[in-house]
């Protein structure tokens, strides 16, 4: 995403990047990505969130905030761009993955949602995808 777009600016629809790391000083490509957003041609397509779970707190319980608090917090946008069509991309560690989709099924749930058809609906419209190791 980052090599094709930082000196192309070749996205065109909107793209929301939630970035995890530990500390700030772990953020990736972070300058590429603040320049790709000063760009007057298409830099209102990015729109960026980070969970420095080291620096920062979530708003559920005062802990560490994490990639699931980001989407939990912003649950209405995210609902709304997943019934959308919106693609959902997961990478990093696979021990991130439990804590993200429990936080998703307690999102549906709270929302009257079954999430084991919602998760289905994702993953068979090619909307889900997930990249650990």
């Amino acid at each position: 995403f980052v090599e094709n777009t930082v000196a192309r600016h070749m996205h065109q629809a909107k793209v929301w990047l939630v970035l995890g790391v530990p500390t700030t000083g772990s953020l990736l490509y972070h300058s590429e990505l603040m320049a790709m957003q000063q760009n007057p041609k298409n830099g209102h397509l990015l729109e960026l969130d980070f969970a420095i779970s080291r620096e920062q707190t979530n708003q559920q319980d005062g802990g560490k905030r994490y990639v699931q608090h980001v989407l939990t917090e912003q649950a209405d946008k995210l609902l709304e761009r997943l019934d959308n069509g919106a693609h959902i991309y997961f990478c990093g560690l696979k021990g991130m993955m439990p804590g993200i989709t429990d936080a998703l099924e307690q999102l549906c749930i709270r929302k009257g949602l079954d999430w084991k058809s919602k998760f289905a609906q994702y993953k068979s419209n090619g909307q889900w995808h997930v990249e650990v190791y």
